[in-house]
């Protein structure tokens, strides 16, 4: 694979994204005005399927370009947005010359040319920020993990469920989960052994993140984040994730009628009173999915809005009817929008009748103007 074609499969990634998230913010605003709106698992699960669909996308579009070198798929199946461009523009309905239309056509692929072969200071420039951005995201996750594993290894082991260990920990003020390899771990703050009850509400909260895969996924988000660091809608879809996980998880413990709501509400606020206290204890860092957490920096509002959020949602308790059997059919629904969409942005290395009959109409015009000119 050549820079180019990686450049090209990199800004397909992105674009991809950008149109996953617009993709899922209608959703999200169809849902609030359904009898989904409450169903947070439901809507958490359709989101995680939308980040496969563009993790699978290099996956699928390498998988149609194999099957149509072994002549299994035509060549000129498929829909192209650059393809529906030139008809549009050939059935009258874009006002512009045609070389300006063809330049316009052709702009994507000069611009990642002029990058990708280093013939401009804007290719050193673009790779370096783009290199620059990915190393302090990866040296900030390697940072992050080794802390993890620390605060892990020094502490406490209290017991074992299955392929869970929970432990005790002075380091840390909220309760918190995460995983190894083979295991999945659990560290309480020493202070919540003093409230018995507080303990089994957060224990069941985190092994409830355990079941719904949340720290599989937060692994995964934080793999992505150095591809993605500078693209607004993977910090949209992330944000989406830690607001559905939190509410989908409470909704879920809640629903088994182990703990009390009012229980389970001051404990949540006695954690994140905990969580502002001063003190030596080390700020969960990820992948990790914290009990509860506040931003006090730039996001004090938003995190103070979600607590608040959270509260409400609990003491409301509406899980939708029918969410289990309308859930797979968006799903579907979803994943095959997101696979057109993959092939309809990738770029198109055979030309189209129509792109034939672009590049005469637009050698004639040239020939033309030079006529003119004489």
């Amino acid at each position: 694979m050549t820079v180019e074609n990686a450049l090209n499969a990199y800004i397909d990634l992105n674009v991809l994204l950008i149109a996953v998230t617009a993709i899922w913010m209608v959703l999200q605003w169809t849902l609030a005005r359904t009898s989904l709106r409450a169903a947070y698992l439901t809507q958490l699960r359709l989101l995680y399927g939308l980040i496969a669909m563009v993790l699978l996308s290099p996956l699928i579009v390498f998988c149609i370009e194999t099957c149509q070198r072994w002549g299994l798929v035509s060549v000129r199946g498929g829909f192209s947005l650059s393809d529906f461009a030139v008809a549009q523009y050939l059935h009258g309905n874009i006002a512009l010359s045609p070389t300006k239309f063809e330049s316009l056509l052709m702009l994507r692929s000069e611009w990642t040319h002029g990058i990708a072969s280093f013939n401009t200071w804007m290719g050193f420039a673009v790779f370096g920020l783009l290199l620059s951005g990915f190393g302090v995201m990866v040296i900030r996750n390697a940072k992050n993990s080794w802390r993890l594993i620390r605060l892990i290894g020094r502490a406490y082991p209290l017991r074992s469920i299955g392929k869970v260990d929970i432990r005790v920990s002075h380091e840390t003020r909220v309760p918190f989960s995460t995983r190894g390899l083979w295991r999945y771990h659990v560290v309480l703050p020493t202070g919540l052994l003093a409230h018995s009850n507080d303990a089994r509400i957060a224990v069941a909260h985190e092994i409830q993140h355990i079941r719904q895969g949340d720290l599989a996924w937060e692994i995964a988000l934080e793999l992505m984040r150095p591809f993605f660091f500078w693209n607004p809608a993977f910090a949209r879809c992330k944000r989406d994730v830690e607001r559905l996980r939190e509410l989908a998880c409470d909704q879920q413990v809640l629903g088994r009628k182990t703990h009390a709501t009012r229980a389970y509400c001051e404990c949540l606020l006695r954690a994140c009173q905990n969580s502002l206290t001063t003190g030596p204890a080390t700020q969960i860092v990820a992948p990790s999915v914290p009990f509860v957490q506040l931003d006090l920096r730039k996001r004090a509002n938003h995190s103070e809005g979600f607590l608040k959020q959270r509260i409400i949602s609990m003491i409301e308790q509406g899980q939708s009817s029918g969410s289990h059997r309308l859930g797979p059919v968006l799903l579907m629904s979803l994943l095959a929008t997101v696979t057109c969409i993959t092939l309809a942005i990738r770029p198109v290395e055979s030309w189209s009748h129509d792109r034939l009959m672009l590049s005469t109409i637009v050698n004639l015009e040239r020939l033309n103007n030079r006529t003119v000119s004489q």
